[in-house]
């Protein structure tokens, strides 16, 4: 049993981030109007120290050359320089973009675990993919040709936007997601309201159809009452914040009914469904010093930042997400 409660525990990770964020947005990519926002095609940052170009005075010592080396390192740098976080990307695919986007990252020290939801509208240029509205978000990178997409090119622009290293990723499908409430026989919840929403647009086509009332969820429905945001007449609708609450009343649900005789089960249905580049021994090893950590050590949290009125864009705000990364490494120091 302890085998499989070290696999469960990476696949468990790793779909409870899934079902997290699990939304797959109705509305479409398209080129937006330059005039209503206007965005930098690049963004220039000064490492510099103020005053460095004069010329030094008598009184001044010259610093030596590790000294300057730790006068330029910001604190989130050397917060990373001494931690032993372990960080990840997790996200699902649609197609050539990324449809989930999660940064997760464990600290094996404390037990704790910290996840930030990066919306997958989020503006993002990569160099040679600046033309193109729709390539100017962290979702398209996937679909990026050679080092610059895939997996490997998403995990690297991540670490990129957040200014920590990303060390692995984890990639799933919604099949997957399906199949393992599917193995634990359904999902019990309270669905507040009819929930009813279709767009032949889609590949594959969507269509949810859940009615109110208390109810176990199949893995279709489970998926479906997870990516649900407004009904088609967009009369009801209720936004992201009781969404999210949905979702992590789900989750503890999911957790709750897993950790049982099922486990063995849920496990050889989630594997299939796993792609990552962590190798098997360390897997085991991160999964060992997960084992027996508690759920009010995984904290959620949002990519600081804002979408302007009129625009396709999510914009994030560096200095914040900064801010977040520093608290985050701080945990436990």
């Amino acid at each position: 049993m302890k085998f499989y409660i070290k696999l469960f525990v990476l696949c468990l990770v790793g779909f409870t981030l899934l079902f997290a964020g699990v939304w797959k947005f109705m509305i479409k990519d398209a080129e937006i109007d330059q005039a209503v926002v206007a965005m930098p095609e690049t963004v220039e940052q000064d490492f510099s120290l103020p005053g460095e170009d004069e010329e030094p005075t008598k009184e001044d010592e010259k610093p030596t050359e590790t000294v300057v080396e730790e006068i330029k390192k910001s604190p989130l740098e050397l917060l990373v320089e001494e931690s032993d976080r372990v960080n990840f990307v997790v996200f699902a695919h649609d197609g050539s973009r990324a449809d989930t986007i999660m940064f997760a990252s464990f600290d094996p020290s404390d037990q704790l675990v910290d996840i930030i939801s990066i919306p997958r509208d989020t503006y993002w240029l990569v160099e040679g993919y600046t033309e193109r509205a729709d390539h100017k978000k962290i979702n398209a990178v996937y679909g990026h040709a050679g080092e610059k997409g895939g997996s490997l090119g998403l995990k690297q622009e991540i670490s990129n936007m957040l200014g920590v290293p990303v060390h692995y990723y984890v990639k799933f499908n919604y099949n997957g997601a399906a199949a393992v409430v599917d193995t634990l026989g359904g999902i019990e919840v309270n669905v507040p309201f009819d929930m009813k929403y279709d767009d032949v647009w889609a590949e594959p086509e969507l269509h949810i159809d859940i009615k109110a009332g208390q109810q176990v969820l199949d893995g279709k429905n489970a998926v479906d009452y997870l990516r649900w945001r407004q009904n088609n007449d967009d009369i009801t609708s209720t936004g992201d914040l009781p969404r999210i609450d949905r979702m992590q009343d789900f989750i503890k649900k999911a957790i709750k009914k897993s950790m049982s005789l099922k486990l063995p089960a849920v496990v050889s249905t989630g594997i299939q469904y796993v792609q990552t580049d962590i190798a098997a021994n360390l897997a085991i090893s991160y999964a060992d010093d997960a084992i027996g950590m508690s759920t009010e050590n995984i904290v959620t949290h949002d990519l600081p930042g804002e979408a302007p009125p009129k625009s396709s864009y999510f914009i994030g705000d560096p200095a914040a997400i900064e801010k977040l990364l520093v608290e985050i490494y701080s945990k436990g120091q």
